[in-house]
């Protein structure tokens, strides 16, 4: 039996994003773990469902209960035969969709009731807890977090890679996906932002509204060099 909790991960060491935890490990002369991952928490997620379905060690490997159960729930809430997949910086398989199935699949989210099935009351469990804890989403002053509590719970929100962005609106029983081409983080929180804007959900002179969508930008010395503004057409439909 492996006495090391953290040993039982398959994430990998990352160095935290978190300048104070960063600066932590520096002065005490540690290195990163793989406790420090971003991903550690799907991770832990993994190794739990792995418990419960007595699989192995080895709960990234495709063919694992874990990876076949995840790719299961992937095609139900997607609405469609994924259409491959490669591995993730956290070594996890990660699973093609469309822009069209990742927005279906947070629709669903948006209308579970948790009344329903085991699915339902799964989905809409964790939208309320993104909800509600949006510092454990994202961490301190990214975007997810700040977006999140600007709508007071209204909305949960999460971003991802090469400027992925999706949102779960239950008010309005309706999810959003926007996917950036060139990978640009900041255009994909400019353009998420306009789009809860435009559903009402978020209050357009809300500071963080106006950080996201129009700067200003600022170089080292702290002076105004330029601002971005996003598209109003983004705005152009409401709840």
């Amino acid at each position: 039996m492996d006495l090391d909790p953290e040993a039982a991960l398959r994430c990998g060491p990352q160095e935290p994003d978190d300048r104070t935890a960063r600066d932590r490990l520096i002065r005490a002369h540690q290195s990163p773990g793989q406790i420090h991952n971003n991903c550690s928490g799907k991770h832990s997620g993994f190794l739990t469902l792995a418990s419960h379905l007595g699989g192995g060690p080895d709960y990234i490997d495709l063919d694992h209960p874990v990876q076949k159960a995840v790719l299961a729930a992937f095609e139900e809430i997607t609405g469609a035969p994924s259409a491959g997949c490669a591995i993730d910086g956290c070594s996890a398989p990660n699973h093609a969709t469309s822009i069209t199935g990742l927005a279906r699949a947070m629709a669903k989210f948006a209308t579970a009731t948790g009344s329903g099935g085991a699915r339902d009351k799964a989905m809409a469990r964790l939208t309320a807890a993104m909800a509600s804890h949006p510092h454990l989403v994202a961490g301190e002053g990214r975007a997810c977090t700040n977006l999140m509590r600007a709508m007071n719970g209204r909305v949960a929100v999460k971003t991802g890679a090469e400027a992925v962005f999706v949102a779960i609106v239950p008010e309005a029983a309706m999810g959003v996906a926007v996917k950036i081409e060139d990978g640009g983080t900041r255009a994909a929180e400019a353009t998420i932002t306009q789009i809860l804007i435009g559903m009402g959900v978020l209050a357009a002179g809300h500071p963080v509204a106006r950080r996201y969508t129009h700067g200003p930008i600022r170089n080292r010395r702290g002076v105004e060099t330029g601002y971005l503004q996003s598209d109003p057409g983004l705005s152009g439909w409401r709840l």
